[in-house]
């Protein structure tokens, strides 16, 4: 059912600034946890050797999704983060993906879920497009994306999945990211639990992780 009129929409397709963001986040975290920088954004905008992007059109771009990111979760989280191995880092973009772009969210719940629990594991483009039509026809600002724009989102939400570890590089099929249990512990401990779900686990392991985490 169309949005009632007046009524905005949820979602957004800004995500397609970047896919994942492992390396942007790399280099602005510095700047965004250095209490004495007084003007961050400025300093990473004006200052190209940060998000190395030829034009300050396109770090303002980039930066201001990164910003979304950033402030998606509490500074407790990213002070944790830059102690984490690569692996484990990746994870965490995809948490805080899923935390800011309500469209990527719903993705995870209602395609990626179950595609994992199919026969076919495999994740396409064609299916993600496919989901984001089926959003598109119960609202009007979905439903206004141009084709170019649903490939892109549709396209950027796979590799989003691949450099998370959620897809296999060889088999292209959907799989349990492969972080170690006491580090997936932290997400039931911050009462974060459907993650762990959106992580692909099965019931019984996101039950010993809770535990772990009491």
């Amino acid at each position: 059912m169309p949005n009632p009129i007046g009524k905005k929409s949820p979602y957004s397709a800004s995500f397609t600034a970047r896919a994942l963001g492992y390396y942007e986040m790399e280099s602005i975290l510095p700047v965004m946890l250095d209490e004495s920088i007084s003007d961050k954004v400025r300093v990473l905008t004006q200052d190209s050797s940060h998000l190395q992007l030829a034009t300050l059109q396109s770090r303002k771009r980039v930066l201001s999704e990164m910003l979304v990111r950033f402030n998606a979760v509490d500074q407790s989280f990213w002070n944790r983060y830059v102690g984490l191995g690569e692996k484990e880092k990746r994870l965490a973009l995809l948490f805080v993906i899923l935390k800011s772009y309500r469209l990527l969210f719903e993705l995870q719940v209602n395609l990626v879920i179950p595609k994992y629990y199919s026969p076919d594991r495999v994740l396409t483009k064609n299916d993600v497009f496919a989901a984001i039509s089926e959003v598109a026809s119960r609202d009007e600002f979905v439903d206004s994306w141009s084709e170019d724009t649903r490939n892109r989102a549709s396209s950027q939400y796979v590799t989003i999945l691949r450099q998370a570890g959620l897809i296999d590089e060889e088999t292209g099929e959907l799989r349990e990211p492969d972080v170690a249990d006491d580090e997936l512990a932290y997400y039931a401990k911050i009462g974060e639990i459907w993650f762990l779900q959106a992580c692909l686990l099965p019931g019984y392991r996101v039950e010993q992780i809770k535990q772990m985490a009491l």
